[in-house]
């Protein structure tokens, strides 16, 4: 990313829509990456990027920027980041604290606005729950899931290691995931 981010934010300030353009292009995949990170869904993880750049072109009288825009940009997806997965937790709707051991260390480091949650997640009573769903699982079911959470491979990987279609083992995982969401909303 080679671009003065704050001649940029000033543009963006005066309404200048091409500067949030090429803000836009120059660091979506940057920022989607850093959410993945916190979410863990591809998807979602664009919805945050493009739910933040929005929030900044709608707010941009208002916003204050004390550092960098860029250092702006991504503590603003992080945080944004961090409330969707909040607010999953709190409904229950996602299991996704499997994620590979260095998320797991940078949510540990980087989330202690809230103790409480991080050591829900990682108490060894829901860590229990959890691999028990998980040798409960189907023997494919569980390697699969395995070698998406613990191998972090893609799906795409898994597919062409195990022979499987993409769609198969999107299909497993998902799977798993109920299976261990209904686990935890049973015990937890």
């Amino acid at each position: 990313m080679n671009l003065d981010f704050d001649l940029y934010w000033q543009k963006i300030r005066n309404g200048d829509v091409g500067a949030l353009e090429k803000v836009y292009k120059t660091s979506f995949r940057p920022l989607v990456r850093y959410a993945d990170e916190i979410t863990g869904h591809q998807q979602q993880s664009e919805e945050v990027v493009q739910d933040v750049l929005l929030k900044i072109w709608e707010n941009r009288l208002e916003i204050s920027v004390k550092e960098s825009f860029k250092s702006y940009l991504f503590k603003s997806v992080h945080n944004h980041a961090l409330n969707i997965v909040r607010h999953q937790m709190a409904r229950k709707e996602t299991v996704n604290i499997l994620s590979s051991e260095e998320a797991l260390q940078f949510i540990s480091d980087n989330y202690e606005n809230n103790d409480y949650l991080i050591e829900k997640i990682f108490s060894d009573e829901t860590g229990e729950i959890i691999k028990q769903a998980i040798d409960e699982l189907p023997e494919q079911c569980r390697r699969i899931f395995r070698l998406s959470r613990f191998d972090s491979l893609s799906n795409e990987e898994i597919a062409a290691k195990l022979g499987l279609s993409e769609n198969t083992v999107k299909t497993h995982i998902y799977r798993a995931l109920q299976k261990i969401t209904a686990a935890l909303e049973k015990n937890i």
